[in-house]
This record gives structure tokens, C-alpha cells and sequence, in this order.
């Protein structure tokens, strides 16, 4: 199956579709992440967060003890940041594979932008 990723943003925007396939992004993200300090950009996989909450009961279905683990605090990220990187990395032939979900995330950022709306990347497996 793999993993995707997928946005959530800090609140709602009304007749926004946030849904992205993400699939496809998931899988480049490391090659991504190498070019993108080259573009003077924030590397795609920086703006992955969860809530903490969330992260332990998934750690938890899993079979993990979270008991002893101290988990980081959700981070919302500014959509100008996201849109920088997303915009870079359209630019470049090696984000070929993902160019539909970078399209989907530019056109997300891009309203949330306007908005003012924070936002963060998932990851669903």
C-alpha cells in the first residue's frame, strides 16, 4: 500500500477540497528533500507534524508502550513557507513523479495563504 501525505490545515476553509492524493509525494519526498536546500527552500518532509495525542494512540495500536516517550508538540507551519518550497520544487525535473500532488498543495496553500490559515503535513500509511 505506502504511504501518503496529506494537509491539514489549522482550521476549516469553506468550499475548500483539501483532499490530495499524496501517494506519490510520500515516495519522492526523500529525493525532494536533498534538492530542496539547493533551491534555498525548507525540505517538504520539515513540514510533517501530528498531534501528540494522535501519535500515541497510533503508537499504541501498534504494540508500542508510549508510556515513557515524551512526544513532540503539534507544529503548524505559515502556508507562505509551504508555498515556497512547493513552488521551488515544481520547478525542478525530479519532482516529475509527484507533480500532481504538488499542484494539489499549491492550490491549497495558495487559498490558505489568503486566509491567513497554519497548516501541516500527515502522513497516513
Amino acid at each position: 500500500m505506502g504511504a501518503a501525505y496529506f494537509i491539514v490545515l489549522e482550521r476549516k476553509i469553506d468550499g475548500l477540497d483539501i483532499m490530495i492524493d499524496g501517494k506519490l509525494l510520500a515516495r519522492t519526498a526523500e529525493i525532494l528533500d536533498v534538492i530542496a536546500p539547493q533551491l534555498g527552500v525548507r525540505p517538504i518532509s520539515e513540514f510533517i507534524s501530528i498531534d501528540p495525542a494522535q501519535a500515541a494512540e497510533f503508537m499504541s495500536s501498534e504494540g508500542v508502550d508510549v508510556g515513557e516517550i515524551e512526544l513532540p508538540a503539534l507544529q503548524q507551519f505559515s502556508a507562505q513557507d509551504g508555498l515556497a518550497t512547493v513552488r521551488a520544487l515544481l520547478s525542478r525535473p525530479e519532482a516529475q513523479p509527484a507533480i500532481q500532488d504538488l499542484k494539489d498543495c499549491e492550490r491549497i496553500l495558495g487559498v490558505a495563504a489568503q486566509q491567513g490559515v497554519g497548516w501541516h503535513l500527515e502522513v497516513d500509511f
